[in-house]
């Protein structure tokens, strides 16, 4: 799995199913923010003995590129363990460490920062926890969008929860790399490509649940802005009933007089979703 040629995304979603998976996009990413001469913050698991030479970051198979960037500073690891002690187990204190490095690389002169963390491997399992994680992906956003910033999030199936990928991909829903597939916001449209097959029908309801929420979230701050969700289909190559299941699933739950706008769908999907008795708030629109 590699992250994809072209400009760099702000923040991120990388979605892996193994570990050594997850370790071929994370190399390529932190190859081309070293490369572009980005300072970048790693946060990620040492083990119990806490030896960075161990990780995979500083041990036989890293770059040479990564082994020099740790050497010279332009890469800096913090082990999860001392992340936790220094945010103090808040949103709060997490954005506060994400400022202070962030004002520090620029302060020491560098023109771009980049972030990365591995798999928090929360549980998740109640609206307390999403909510508390949602927060602090939010930070992010808020950097991101103000600073030459950019993030990479992690995520491990292998060594997550069904619950915490669902609800993840929900938060991240703007800007994912998933396998097979992956979703990106242009702030018109939310452009989904790839296949969508049984595999990763769970992870693409959970992305579809979180872009509708954001919609009425973003209506109900007073913008002006329409709730409907307008899903540019034009980049699918496939797509199988359980996915067309969760595009209905999501049309009969959508806030009311909300409309999930599908551009551009297969012809498959067109099929698919008169099978499934497709719901009034699912509009289908052709190419202009």
């Amino acid at each position: 799995m590699t992250v994809a040629a072209g400009p760099a995304r702000a923040h991120l979603l990388q979605v892996a199913e193994s570990d050594h998976a997850q370790r071929v996009g994370t190399a390529a990413w932190l190859d081309r923010e070293l490369a572009f001469g980005a300072k970048v913050f790693y946060k990620g698991w040492l083990g119990d003995d806490g030896r960075l030479e161990k990780h995979w970051l500083a041990g036989p198979g890293a770059s040479v590129r990564t082994r020099r960037a740790l050497e010279t500073g332009q890469l800096e690891f913090m082990d999860f363990p001392r992340l936790v002690d220094l945010v103090g187990g808040t949103a709060e204190g997490l954005h506060r460490v994400q400022a202070e490095e962030l004002h520090r690389a620029l302060d020491e002169g560098w023109t771009s920062v980049a972030m990365t963390q591995e798999s928090s491997r929360r549980p998740l399992v109640d609206d307390d926890e999403v909510a508390v994680f949602a927060q602090q992906e939010g930070g992010y956003d808020e950097l991101a969008a103000r600073f030459p910033l950019h993030v990479l999030c992690q995520l491990t199936t292998a060594v997550e929860n069904e619950v915490h990928v669902v609800h993840s991909l929900g938060i991240h829903h703007r800007d994912v790399l998933d396998v097979g597939w992956g979703a990106h916001d242009d702030g018109c449209r939310w452009r989904v490509d790839g296949d969508l097959d049984a595999h990763v029908a769970q992870r693409f309801g959970g992305a579809l649940t979180g872009a509708l929420r954001r919609g009425v979230e973003v209506a109900g701050q007073g913008t002006g802005a329409s709730p409907d969700l307008h899903l540019d289909l034009s980049g699918v190559r496939f797509v199988d009933v359980a996915c067309a299941q969760m595009i209905v699933l999501a049309g009969r739950s959508v806030a009311g007089g909300q409309h999930l706008v599908l551009h551009d769908p297969p012809r498959l999907l067109r099929r698919l979703l008169d099978a499934l008795e497709r719901p009034e708030s699912i509009v289908l629109r052709d190419p202009a």
